[in-house]
């Protein structure tokens, strides 16, 4: 803010000194000229004003007009000189005013505008980024690392050069399609964007070397990187799998170089998610890792979905178990899962029951899909809604708009029916 009002104000000096220069070369000129003029006369023979007089003022108007350049050039400099840091503020303003709304906003901001703090026991989240509506980085790359404040969100960025955009295209194998590279995600302890692509790019570069050879094009990174054995040499993986590991589960010979050692998230790693999905696939559950830094459990019983950082976080935004309390996080779903008992019963007989206690609320009958509720004066609106839900008492989309807030995280047939009746003045 001080330094947009000390740039207006400085405009607004030189503005002044460059108006100022232009009269004083205008009234220096005919101050020139009419002494020149009356100085011919005083020649020809005619005196109106002693001679002494005109030239006195001849050297005035000539003055005049010397001063009058001087300041215009000086304030033509000045002008030239302000413009590079007026553009900088302007794109300060710009960068700041990119995405905002009326309770947060995101600004971006360069690594060299910024402190960056070099505390090694931290550990970032990365990820690849284009900016929209920022003339100086449209349809750029950008890798950046987001800072959480109470009022907004900062990303620290520096921008991608087209030799790292072609790594990143093959380490996350995304067919050299750019577009594609955008929210990709990966972890470092450099605070800095700069050095964290660096470090991730060098920790991967032995194991692209080796995938540009045929043969092992199809090599999967992520069983291979950072381990001891691996060395590529003569087109071989190692002495113990020549040709990669190419089971499913992880390579039992896997070692972790400690001369080149890096630093993940809890669940970052590829091996360490199917470990844990497979404590709870056996009660319809599954954890996938995703590129873009999070993981998605999801229950097939229930077709709900839970997302978590790559750090085992609930995301805000995400569903949530409601008995297993606000701040659970991923190990306690995983928990929760692994011993959950999937006990089947069909509500389709208990029709009629359910028909007396919903008498002049909503109607309920069995359909193909299973079980359907209709409501004919729905709050707001004033049209039929109708709620689906399987035989079991599942809704058959758990995640429609329709949905009660209050039910938003324990939703089924059981729970809408005890909440129709108790909403039962608010739908007449």
């Amino acid at each position: 803010m001080l330094k947009k009002f000390c740039i207006k104000a400085f405009q607004a000096i030189n503005l002044a000194v460059g108006a100022t220069s232009l009269v004083a070369i205008a009234a220096g000129i005919l101050v020139g000229s009419g002494s020149i003029g009356l100085l011919c006369l005083e020649k020809a023979g005619v005196k109106i004003i002693p001679e002494k007089r005109i030239q006195q003022t001849l050297y005035l108007g000539m003055g005049s007009t010397l001063l009058g350049c001087v300041g215009f050039v000086s304030a033509s400099f000045a002008a030239v000189c302000v413009g590079s840091i007026v553009s900088d503020a302007d794109l300060d303003d710009e960068e700041d005013y990119l995405a905002s709304s009326d309770t947060n906003y995101l600004v971006f901001k360069p690594s060299s505008s910024v402190f960056i703090d070099d505390n090694n026991d931290l550990l970032y989240l990365y990820k690849i980024l284009q900016i929209k509506g920022c003339s100086h980085l449209e349809n750029k790359l950008i890798v950046g690392r987001i800072e959480e404040a109470p009022s907004r969100k900062t990303v620290i960025y520096d921008l991608l050069h087209s030799h790292q955009k072609d790594s990143l295209m093959e380490i996350f194998d995304v067919d050299f399609d750019e577009d594609k590279l955008i929210g990709k995600a990966f972890s470092s302890t450099k605070s800095n964007p700069w050095d964290a692509i660096h470090e991730f790019l060098d920790f991967y570069r032995s194991q692209l070397e080796l995938k540009r050879y045929e043969e092992f094009s199809n090599l999967d990174l992520e069983k291979c990187v950072g381990c001891r054995n691996f060395h590529g040499a003569n087109k071989i993986v190692c002495g113990i799998h020549p040709y990669g590991w190419d089971e499913s589960c992880t390579c039992p010979d896997w070692q972790s170089n400690n001369h080149k050692k890096r630093v993940y998230f809890p669940f970052e790693r590829e091996e360490v998610v199917k470990k844990l999905s497979q404590r709870i696939e056996n009660n319809q559950a599954t954890l996938e890792k995703y590129d873009d830094g999070t993981l998605i459990l999801w229950d097939e019983y229930t077709n709900r979905r839970f997302r978590f950082s790559w750090a085992g976080i609930l995301l805000d935004d995400s569903d949530k178990l409601v008995e297993l309390g606000e701040h659970a996080r991923l190990l306690s779903y995983i928990q929760y899962y692994s011993v959950r008992n999937v006990i089947e019963f069909d509500y389709s007989s208990n029709i009629d029951e359910f028909a007396k206690q919903l008498k002049s609320i909503a109607t309920i009958e069995v359909s193909d899909t299973g079980i359907d509720i209709k409501i004919k004066h729905y709050p707001v609106r004033k049209y039929e809604r109708k709620f689906r839900f399987k035989s079991n008492g599942i809704p058959l989309y758990s995640y429609e708009s329709i949905v009660p807030e209050e039910l938003k995280y324990n939703y089924n047939l059981v729970t809408f029916i005890e909440w129709l009746k108790a909403n039962k003045s608010k739908l007449r």
